[in-house]
């Protein structure tokens, strides 16, 4: 009863955010990873499970543990079954081409295609399929075949490319630089991703006469708009932003492209959403020309967490409407009853160009009444601005907002004066993997390796206008769950938002540590007057985290943070206890420091397109 009662529920929210199709190939298991364990690589092949990982071909039976694809098929028919019963139809997403074991080119060598994995992270290449041998295309022609047959309500295949562990022999976007066999050189890879979609979808459409085959992000702006003219009936494309494969139309990748000039700069923010906006409308272009569907991946959630933007998401759905989108990928974000970016996008859908203000306004007031709607909004305005200006390091510094070192690892003067045993205690595959590679040396301190400069305005910002916004939330939000008028519902609704703004306040402050802490550990720093002292960093860190370890995990706990309770315990009295160490600096004068590139740098489609010939 409990199992259905979550179904039941999980559909409910699939209704309530206005889903159609639902990704029905989850796998039980990462077949590859389970072959190969301690290739911490093969973690990336949990993403996107392709064909292979559910039903074979003639060409690669026996690759994988057949009781193992069994499970996966069982899963996939347990979840095309649910999809049904609950009125969705159901879509694969796949990461192709992908990746294969030494084992399958032992068996055919005549097949291999591109190296596909990202030698910045992995220890031993990884190989893919060539798409245009006829071989290859048998393989997937029975595999598309076999899967439609367990499930023919399959709509959609979408493609997502160039990244965990897959590509297209010589695309520009191959982490290792355009390779493959010689045989394909001269066939654009654009036109090999198109043929191989082509291929799919002709078969798909053989059992399923609705199937299409999506290719989403991974593809260089020209790239796509080469896949996009003439291809073959049933393929499509979609459309992501030049910052940002989920998004890219949100102020918080500008940031990360222009750096702190853009802080509370009215010109440069304008002058970087135009820039955005005109970027996507020249995506949007060639798609509109050829009269296909418009999909966009967007999805607000990406790499942050559903943090309140209700301002900025209505704006960014608003935009897309106008450019004629008609099928978002990822979608809406929040699985919460009160997930106001979500509420957002549906108004947006429903309700096309109405004011953004009137929007927020409406929604607050059905959920809290009109008596604390202008409290909740007042709380929402805090959060959206915060949203729109906090710091995102430069270097794909969205990342370091997940960074598994920067969760776990205890801020010391010295990690070396950790015992062995200590620093085991933080070590996982992948991150012992990364230690292997010189791009990775320096550890923590490579992750946030900026200039001074750089750190400095980051802290600043965090000073003067994050952690304020925030806290006046909070704040706010206190005031009105203070009313008598917030009960029931309104309650709920104001503590969720007031759980929301609490825990990104708590992750901005643990990475604003990190980066005060690399003013005392990285070589090239000298902490300014007025800094404090690395011991004094530590405890505030140590305080601010006995204070989440006191609160309810659900008033705390940040986005994708994965430390239990006792993991923390752990963390803080490593820190308690070596908090006195002597500092140790650290020399990465061999590596460039992680620098905001600008808009100017950026690629974008407004100008790469125009000059196609």
């Amino acid at each position: 009863m409990r199992y259905w009662r979550a179904v039941e529920a999980q559909a409910s929210q699939f209704r309530r955010v206005g889903a159609t199709h639902i990704m029905v190939n989850k796998a039980l298991v990462s077949i590859p990873w389970a072959m190969d364990p301690e290739n911490s690589y093969l973690r990336f092949s949990t993403f996107g499970h392709t064909l292979d990982k559910f039903v074979s071909s003639t060409w690669n039976a026996g690759i994988y543990h057949e009781p193992l694809l069994e499970k996966n098929r069982e899963l996939l028919l347990e979840q095309a079954k649910l999809a049904r019963k609950y009125g969705f139809r159901c879509a694969i997403r796949c990461v192709e081409m992908t990746l294969m074991p030494e084992s399958f080119f032992r068996r055919h060598p005549a097949l291999r295609g591109p190296r596909v994995d990202n030698p910045s992270c992995s220890t031993s290449p990884m190989y893919a399929l060539c798409a245009m041998l006829p071989e290859v295309q048998d393989h997937y022609r029975q595999m598309i075949r076999k899967l439609l047959a367990l499930v023919p309500e399959i709509d959609e295949m979408h493609i997502f490319t160039n990244d965990s562990g897959g590509g297209f022999c010589y695309s520009s976007h191959l982490y290792s630089g355009p390779n493959g066999p010689v045989h394909c050189k001269q066939i654009p890879s654009a036109k090999q991703a198109q043929f191989f979609c082509g291929v799919i979808a002709e078969a798909g459409r053989e059992i399923n006469p609705a199937f299409r085959v999506v290719m989403t992000s991974g593809l260089g702006i020209s790239e796509k708009a080469s896949f996009i003219d003439d291809a073959p009936q049933g393929v499509v494309s979609d459309i992501c932003g030049a910052f940002a494969w989920m998004g890219g139309l949100e102020d918080r990748w500008a940031n990360m492209a222009v750096g702190p000039s853009i802080y509370d700069n009215p010109g440069e923010r304008q002058k970087a959403r135009d820039w955005a906006l005109a970027d996507f409308r020249a995506r949007v272009e060639p798609i509109r020309r050829s009269n296909r569907p418009i999909y966009v991946n967007y999805t607000p959630e990406y790499y942050a967490g559903d943090d309140a933007r209700p301002y900025e998401t209505h704006r960014i759905m608003r935009e897309m409407l106008n450019l004629g989108v008609e099928a978002i990928i990822g979608g809406a974000p929040g699985w919460t009853l009160y997930s106001v970016n979500t509420a957002m996008m549906m108004r947006a859908i429903a309700r096309g160009d109405e004011p953004t203000a009137d929007a927020v306004v409406a929604v607050a007031e059905g959920w809290v009444g009109t008596e604390l709607a202008p409290k909740l909004c007042a709380a929402w305005q805090r959060c959206d601005h915060a949203a729109r200006e906090w710091p995102m390091p430069a270097g794909s510094g969205h990342a370091a907002y997940i960074q598994p070192l920067l969760i776990h690892m205890p801020i010391v003067p010295d990690e070396a004066l950790l015992s062995p045993t200590d620093l085991e205690y933080f070590m996982t595959p992948v991150l012992r993997d990364e230690e292997k590679m010189k791009q990775h040396h320096g550890g923590v301190w490579r992750i946030v390796h900026y200039d001074q400069a750089t750190l400095l305005a980051y802290l600043a910002q965090y000073e003067k206008v994050i952690f304020p916004d925030y806290e006046s939330a909070i704040a706010i939000l206190d005031e009105a769950l203070a009313s008598p008028a917030s009960v029931d519902a309104a309650a709920d609704c104001l503590k969720e938002h007031r759980a929301n703004a609490a825990a990104q306040l708590f992750s901005h402050k643990r990475l604003s540590h990190w980066f005060m802490a690399a003013l005392h550990r990285k070589a090239d720093c000298a902490p300014p007057t007025g800094c404090p002292s690395l011991s004094e960093i530590i405890d505030s860190e140590i305080a601010l985290c006995e204070a989440a370890m006191r609160a309810s995990p659900a008033a705390w706990v940040p986005p994708h943070e994965c430390l239990h309770h006792s993991d923390h315990a752990v963390r803080l009295a490593l820190m308690r206890q070596h908090r006195n160490d002597p500092p140790r600096r650290v020399d990465l004068s061999e590596f460039p420091t992680h620098r905001h590139p600008g808009i100017d740098a950026c690629c974008g489609a407004h100008k790469v397109i125009q000059n196609l010939p």
